[in-house]
């Protein structure tokens, strides 16, 4: 798969986009936001980060998919691209 044929597409590009800058900041909140203090104060927020994590993780993998995906349909039917 070519990087070019790829990213001329705007909607494809923007989808990439989206999908790297959700799996980047999902990795740096899973590594570096860990609540410290009382004990169910510090629980409650180690599930809503761990919740937002899964999301971001979810928000990646999609949109990453869905931009091959749509890059190899287009393909199929333009021999051009």
């Amino acid at each position: 798969m070519c990087a070019s044929n790829r990213l001329r597409n705007p909607k494809t590009r923007l989808m990439m986009v989206l999908g790297n800058f959700s799996l980047v900041a999902a990795l740096l909140l899973w590594n570096f936001a860990r609540p410290s203090g009382a004990m169910a104060h510090a629980l409650a927020a180690h599930i809503w980060i761990d919740a937002l994590c899964g999301l971001l993780f979810g928000v990646s993998i999609g949109s990453n998919l869905m931009a091959v995906r749509a890059r190899r349909c287009r393909s199929v039917e333009d021999p051009n691209l």
